[in-house]
């Protein structure tokens, strides 16, 4: 597990932050998802997702070609606490427009995930 000093530099990239609270209100989701709803490139997600899992903040499976991401199930309670609270702060407002801009896309287009799990 991280120490609170790695933690707390990992929370402060606002990539990271909104990551984490993708996968805190969604559960798991694959890079192809969180890329869509970040609006950034897959490089630049998985990069993040690399330096949150070296800190066995999240955790990872993979299937086929794509990789998924959850929070890591085994978290101190006290990081599990300032992940939740995260989702209550003052700038929640982009953390909303993540999570709706997730919503609208798997609503109305298949993740790339989906078309590859299909064939």
């Amino acid at each position: 597990m991280t120490t609170e000093d790695d933690f707390f530099s990992i929370l402060s990239h606002a990539t990271r932050r909104r990551l984490l609270m993708l996968l805190e209100a969604f559960g798991e989701l694959c890079v192809c998802n969180l890329t869509a709803a970040l609006g950034l490139p897959q490089a630049v997600v998985s990069r993040h997702l690399a330096v949150m899992r070296a800190a066995e903040l999240v955790a990872a499976r993979k299937r086929g070609t794509w990789v998924y991401y959850r929070r890591h199930p085994d978290l101190a309670p006290w990081v599990a606490a300032v992940i939740v609270a995260l989702r209550k702060a003052p700038g929640g407002d982009v953390f909303g427009l993540d999570a709706r801009r997730l919503q609208a896309l798997r609503q109305f287009a298949p993740a790339c995930c989906d078309a590859d799990n299909r064939q």
